[in-house]
């Protein structure tokens, strides 16, 4: 028993060390919390730490029969416990959550996840090997000296107590239900949640779950008529421009799902330096919106919702689960339906996240990744290949005739994955942080890159469509919203006229949109995407959902539902910027409208009936 608790309590050291160094990191997302609230928030998530800790304790008790195999696992079981802690603060930094679902393509793209944290995070990263060198060579010095088990008659019995005493701890101990990650919300605040779990418990959970269904995340429930009414108040607004396709030439399609371009770090969007100045260009001869919400964290979640106009899983993704094999809606569908050729490039692999396989589900053709792209003028980053030869290949596809006109083209690129930037290029001083100014410089030569493709590419091909939008945000911000806002605009220098239309827009909007632009009426032939369109529709609401926390927009007002607790937080958008705001009758109205569509949402989602949600408009 002795060595049991020994490898317990180290492991519980190990992750209560690391959660501190979690809030120090990370400190400016948790800045308007007191450091006694946060200090209470750590120990009051003991009970998924007491879980890890006795998982780790479990498996190693069984090796305390030799001195030395019980000295080495433990002392592999405690880095390895030291160091998931503090790549997970490299994931959450970028990703504002912990590690949970995605274990399994970080196993597979293990080594471009340590060159990114090694080039993003290198001093934390280097310490962080050090120390886990330490750790080893005292924990083994102390391990290496317990008492062995022997085998008699007592052995199986305190066996017996060890599994009792893990489940127990496992369980959650007193509570009358399995533990689980979604019971840190119990906290009463999502972000104070974040700090109370702990990475370690989140990923054995998800590993030990892979085989199970993904779940709906539990929301509040509405009555029956009031979801009714509110999602058809949600639609009330009729497609009265009956002069559909705006566009009669039958024009290419070309959707930029720009990686992790977020619009607070662009100067169209307030950022002072001027990061993007080719896209502040095309903006202001587009038609686009006050900016986009994009709704999700993760290329696949972008992808999904632009293309079917539908909302994903709360906070996760359909790739590579059950959902994948449902049928959906997508604008690609429908444009190769009239005759579009199809591809969808990136300039990472293309299997990264499951992604070259969820485009083709949902209509591409062709899928292309890194390891198609032969010819390069740059080296590789540490994700895949920078954009300028990524686009040259997508050029040659067109040229060489393996890609034929109309053509609907999908790219997401691979330079602002990372934060190096080809030889040659000249870096900006944007801000004095190193680590931030990189992921600019990266963000301003992707900008470069781009126009130099739609330079090209409006040349040879000026009956053509841009869509520029992005695929997610990346990096953490304070606040929700702000987390989820990107650049929107749609460009073609003969196609389009520019148009601001002041609203903000989701990323479900852009398929009813290009739908309009180019094959005819979305509210009649597309009754199943639920989003809007710039073209034909005039009020707007787009949501967002961050680690259990709803987001609903209309017009200049803002909720953010905590849908554990049902706490009700309102602002006012400012142009760019949310204010709190008391909330009022106009408030609780928006709640009924998004509970409405998330309820009616998710559960066609998670029954494959995706394609019944026009019954409900």
């Amino acid at each position: 028993m002795k060595n049991y608790f020994l490898i317990f309590f180290v492991s519980y050291f190990t992750i209560l060390i690391t959660k501190f160094v979690f809030v120090f990191y990370l400190d400016e997302q948790f800045s308007e919390f007191a450091t006694t609230e946060l200090i209470y928030t750590i120990f009051w998530g003991i009970k998924f730490d007491f879980a890890a800790s006795a998982i780790f304790a479990f498996v190693i008790s069984f090796f305390d029969l030799n001195k030395r195999l019980f000295a080495f696992f433990g002392s592999v079981g405690i880095i390895t416990i030291f160091l998931t802690q503090i790549s997970d603060i490299f994931y959450f930094d970028e990703s504002s959550r912990h590690v949970g679902y995605e274990i399994f393509d970080i196993f597979q793209d293990a080594r471009s996840l340590f060159m990114t944290a090694f080039s993003q995070h290198t001093s934390m990263t280097v310490l962080a090997m050090f120390v886990s060198f330490l750790i080893f060579i005292i924990c083994y010095k102390i391990f290496k000296n317990i008492e062995e088990s022997k085998i008699n008659k007592h052995y199986f019995l305190k066996k017996f107590f060890i599994i009792l005493i893990s489940v127990f701890f496992i369980r959650g101990m007193f509570q009358h239900i399995p533990l689980h990650p979604w019971q840190a919300n119990e906290i009463g605040n999502t972000q104070l949640a974040n700090v109370s779990l702990n990475s370690i418990y989140n990923i054995i959970y998800s590993v030990v779950n892979q085989k199970k269904k993904l779940s709906k995340v539990k929301i509040a429930n509405l009555d029956k008529d009031i979801l009714e009414k509110s999602l058809k108040e949600i639609y009330s607004d009729s497609n009265t421009n009956t002069n559909l396709p705006q566009i009669k030439t039958k024009p290419n399609v070309v959707l930029f799902f720009l990686e992790g371009w977020s619009a607070k770090f662009m100067s169209a969007y307030g950022f002072e330096g001027k990061t993007t100045p080719v896209y502040d260009s095309l903006l202001e001869n587009s038609l686009h919106s006050r900016f986009m919400i994009a709704n999700g964290r993760r290329t696949t979640e972008g992808i999904f919702a632009t293309l079917t106009s539908y909302q994903n899983p709360l906070g996760k993704s359909i790739a590579k689960t059950q959902l994948q094999n449902f049928e959906y809606d997508s604008i690609i569908y429908e444009l190769t339906k009239n005759g579009y050729d199809s591809a969808f490039f990136q300039g990472s692999s293309k299997d990264t996240s499951g992604t070259g396989s969820l485009v083709n589900n949902l209509g591409y053709k062709q899928s292309y990744g890194k390891r198609d792209i032969k010819e390069r003028i740059y080296e590789e980053n540490y994700w895949g290949v920078q954009d300028t030869d990524l686009y040259n290949f997508i050029e040659k596809k067109i040229e060489n005739k393996s890609i034929k006109e109309p053509f609907v083209l999908g790219i997401n690129g691979a330079t602002t994955h990372d934060v190096i930037t080809p030889k040659g290029y000249k870096k900006q001083n944007f801000v004095e942080d190193i680590g931030f100014n990189n992921k600019l410089n990266a963000l301003n030569y992707a900008d470069y890159a781009l126009g130099e493709f739609i330079k090209n590419m409006e040349k040879k091909y000026p009956n053509t469509i841009f869509v520029l939008f992005a695929d997610h945000c990346t990096g953490s911000i304070k606040g929700n919203m702000e987390n989820y806002m990107i650049p929107f605009a749609i460009y073609s220098k003969d196609l389009i006229k520019p148009k601001k239309i002041d609203v903000v827009l989701s990323q479900r909007d852009i398929a009813p949109t290009v739908y309009d632009l180019v094959l005819g009426n979305h509210t009649k032939e597309m009754p199943n995407f639920t989003g809007k369109s710039l073209i034909s529709n005039e009020s707007f609401y787009t949501d967002y959902f961050r680690n259990g926390i709803l987001g609903w927009i209309e017009n200049n007002d803002i909720i953010e539902l905590n849908t554990t607790t049902n706490k009700l937080t309102c602002f006012k958008l400012n142009n760019l910027n949310k204010e709190s705001t008391s909330c009022t009758n106009l408030h609780e109205e928006m709640k009924k409208r998004a509970l409405a569509l998330t309820i009616k949402s998710q559960e066609l989602l998670f029954e494959g009936r995706t394609k019944m949600i026009k019954e409900y408009k």
